[in-house]
């Protein structure tokens, strides 16, 4: 799906798995903003989230090597669920509209992206984007998550996607103060949905739309989590 459109569909990686023995616990720690080298923390909107493995972060041009080299490396991967651009489209010019996006997002408050780095590598591993925020009757926004090839199988996913949710539904100045995340699924897209659902989202009844997932038109079917069911969890 193009950028542009209003819903992007949610790529909740299609062969991550997670298992008890492996995964951290079910109870994941609040997400930590990370200080300025001022130690000021950053405005709401424009922080850093770090997870017990991983820093997510806003995209920078300094990136730009890596971030293209992990996209090449994860195109075909992708294609089926959340290319980045049309087939067309090459990787640099796909990393200059992510840059893009990332600085308007925090410039407006409309949006909220952050690339995944390996907090013992430093390697980049993904992403995990509040695609649109809405603040009208209620405050809502849609995520979107991608994760490298050779980051699957690792519980990331989750452990990024429940970072990102907790961030978003922490009050303010903490948090962005949302009180729902919206998720778009492809039906077929089974592994994707079980990770939803492990991470407290529902089916929102029988929603569904059509979205664009680079050249192509796909069915989607939209998940959700609210803040309160969320805080009873999670605290």
């Amino acid at each position: 799906m193009t950028d542009s459109a209003r819903h992007e569909p949610t790529l909740l990686d299609p062969v991550d798995t997670f298992s008890p023995l492996t995964r951290p616990s079910m109870r994941p720690s609040r997400p930590v903003q990370v200080p300025a080298p001022d130690q000021v923390l950053p405005e709401p909107g424009r922080a850093s989230i770090r997870t017990p493995r991983m820093l997510l972060r806003p995209l920078r041009e300094a990136d730009r090597d890596a971030w293209i080299a992990a996209y090449d490396r994860s195109r075909s991967h992708l294609a089926d669920f959340l290319p980045l651009g049309s087939d067309a489209a090459t990787t640099p010019a796909i990393f200059d509209r992510q840059l893009e996006l990332t600085s308007q997002g925090d410039d407006t408050g409309r949006a909220f992206r952050r690339i995944a780095v390996d907090l013992g590598t430093g390697d980049l591993l993904g992403a995990f984007n509040l695609v649109t925020i809405r603040r009208g009757l209620e405050f809502e926004a849609d995520f979107s998550l991608w994760l490298t090839a050779d980051a699957l199988g690792r519980g990331l996913a989750r452990e990024g996607l429940t970072a990102l949710a907790s961030y978003s539904f922490a009050d303010l100045p903490d948090g962005l103060g949302l009180v729902k995340l919206v998720g778009w699924i492809c039906p077929d897209n089974q592994r994707s949905q079980r990770l939803v659902t492990d991470c407290g989202f529902d089916r929102d009844g029988n929603e569904s739309t059509h979205l664009s997932t680079g050249d192509r038109w796909k069915l989607h079917e939209r998940w959700e989590a609210r803040v309160d069911p969320w805080l009873a969890v999670h605290g």
